[in-house]
């Protein structure tokens, strides 16, 4: 493929260890090639186990299917669960359940980006170790940048949203606007860190994965998404648990 691209060649010889001809590559077998690997590879990152034809049974479809979301699944009940470790934290300030689907939303997005971006990279068979780790620090700035700049937007948008709509943080208790400050700095310290945390895995999932010899492609967007929720709600209401923990 290099030889054909860098010397805008329209097809190679192809010969064996002994210099012995055995036939022709033209780049339109190359163009084949790579276009049913793109198109398995994207039916990969939307989670399925290979690519389906439109004329293909339903139950055959079904069939490709159902492992991911099986696997999606048990994923969606660890979620639960660990919503189930922090029922305090959401009982004692209920406010706090209002944002998990932003928190959730914004960390998914991020591991996505940084996911196709990565995979595009490292398919590349030319890259070197060293720009490995550049494209992973990179990947981790930008998470960081982005992160930050939507902490401090969220902030102000949570302080402004509860004191206009007079949400009480505790329904035992009077309206503070000290806790309405707590909640909004829940938000923001959590939007940066699962964004961050996000980033670093949307990119090093799929470098490990192929240093083991496995697709990348395999780590779908479904996949990493719902890696990435676990994650944000262990943060999310780690920090509100620790910051509201005197009204437990």
């Amino acid at each position: 493929l290099n030889e054909i691209k860098e010397y805008d060649m329209d097809s190679i010889p192809v010969v064996d260890v002994n210099n012995k001809f055995l036939g022709v590559i033209t780049s339109n077998d190359l163009i084949e090639v790579i276009d049913d690997e793109l198109s398995d590879d994207y039916a990969k990152l939307a989670g399925l186990t290979s690519e389906e034809e439109l004329e293909e049974s339903t139950f055959k479809s079904v069939k490709k299917r159902i492992p991911w979301l099986c696997a999606l699944l048990i994923l969606g009940l660890i979620i639960s669960l660990v919503m189930r470790v922090f029922e305090s934290a959401i009982v004692a300030v209920p406010a706090i359940v209002f944002f998990q689907s932003m928190i959730l939303g914004m960390g998914g997005n991020v591991g996505t980006q940084s996911l196709a971006v990565t995979i595009r990279a490292i398919s590349d068979e030319q890259i070197t170790t060293k720009e490995v780790i550049k494209l992973v620090f990179k990947e981790i700035r930008i998470a960081f940048l982005n992160g930050l700049l939507i902490a401090v937007i969220s902030f102000v948008v949570v302080s402004i949203y509860l004191a206009l709509t007079k949400e009480t943080v505790n329904p035992e208790t009077a309206f503070n606007m000290l806790d309405i400050y707590k909640i909004a700095g829940v938000v923001s310290i959590s939007l940066l860190l699962s964004m961050l945390i996000s980033g670093f895995i949307g990119t090093i999932i799929p470098i490990v994965l192929q240093k083991m010899n496995i697709d990348p492609a395999v780590a779908s967007g479904p996949f990493i998404t719902s890696i990435n929720d676990v994650t944000a709600i262990v943060i999310y209401y780690g920090i509100a648990l620790i910051v509201f923990s005197y009204l437990l």
